[in-house]
């Protein structure tokens, strides 16, 4: 796929259905019970088998084992910086997790990667896909359960008795359930079948609108306008500490250029989808995170990614 395909693909799979989401949102149709079915489905369905399916692919190469662990970091470093920044800022739970999360959670996998493959070609897409190894664990066995725990604590108060079996074992975890199956398969040696390849590439353009159909149709600019000195915060965080504390750090362990610019560039991303998605999920502050998703996603694209592409 040449450069031209990957921006038309870019904007088919990511900016027009949050166009057209927001387009219903104008017209006043009643699509709530719908896009909450559609998010459900993604959930239970659509993410354990893209999870499964791309994870069984794997081609372990042991000697890039440090690319996992900066994967780690690039949740840490925004997320414990929003967590920190927030517990002086927030009293309402909904508006601490949203957040909190917000801060966590990147668009490493597809504004990440797209931006790796146009930039550094396939050699950065591979060191992006290696770098996200454990993407899916953080984003729905950490990021899903902390949305959860704020959302009870929200209607509990501070007498809530943490049930981490209910938090971890729930329907929103199935994706974890796709990663523990495609890790197995991976690990068996078991051939993946090439004749599912298109029907997995279908199912990569069916979720992406499946998602961003409803986070377009939430995009409520009269409400978000309230946040956006939030969002900038998360912006801050996101485009600029975040690939600096990365730069400092990364600097003095990669010798090689590509993963290091790889790296530099997965720690500049904005706001996830989601982010977005956990909101609508599980009743937090949704406002919050959309407006921490445009602003961040905004930047990256005319300031951030810009800057990088001349470095």
């Amino acid at each position: 796929m040449d450069i031209a395909a990957k921006f038309t693909t870019l904007f088919v799979d990511m900016i027009l259905p949050l166009l057209v989401g927001y387009g219903l949102k104008r017209l006043d149709w009643r699509c709530e019970t719908l896009f909450r079915h559609m998010i459900t489905v993604g959930i239970i369905l659509l993410f354990p088998v893209l999870t499964a399916f791309s994870i069984w692919g794997l081609v372990p190469v042991f000697d890039l084992v440090w690319l996992p662990a900066f994967g780690v970091l690039l949740h840490i470093i925004p997320g414990g910086l929003a967590w920190i920044w927030g517990r002086r800022k927030y009293s309402s739970s909904l508006d601490y997790g949203s957040y909190a999360i917000s801060g966590f959670l990147s668009n490493h996998v597809t504004l990440g990667s797209l931006s790796a493959y146009i930039l550094y070609g396939e050699t950065g897409y591979a060191y992006t896909q290696m770098t996200l190894l454990f993407n899916s664990l953080l984003m729905f066995g950490f990021a899903y359960p902390l949305a959860q725990y704020f959302r009870k604590q929200h209607d509990h108060g501070a007498g809530l008795k943490i049930d981490l079996q209910q938090i971890l074992f729930n329907r929103n975890q199935m994706p974890l359930v796709g990663m523990i199956i495609g890790i197995w398969l991976n690990w068996q040696g078991v051939d993946r079948p090439a004749g599912f390849l298109p029907v997995f590439d279908m199912m990569i353009h069916f979720s992406a609108w499946t998602f961003l159909l409803p986070v377009g149709y939430s995009m409520d600019f009269d409400e978000v306008r309230h946040f956006w000195r939030d969002a900038l915060d998360i912006t801050v965080i996101k485009c600029i500490i975040t690939p600096l504390l990365t730069l400092a750090i990364a600097g003095s362990v990669i010798g090689d250029a590509v993963a290091f610019r790889t790296l530099i560039l997965l720690a500049a991303q904005p706001t996830a989808v989601n982010a977005v998605i956990a909101m609508k999920l599980f009743g937090l502050n949704l406002h919050l995170s959309v407006a921490a998703f445009v602003l961040s996603t905004a930047v990256y694209l005319s300031l951030v990614f810009p800057t990088i592409f001349l470095w």
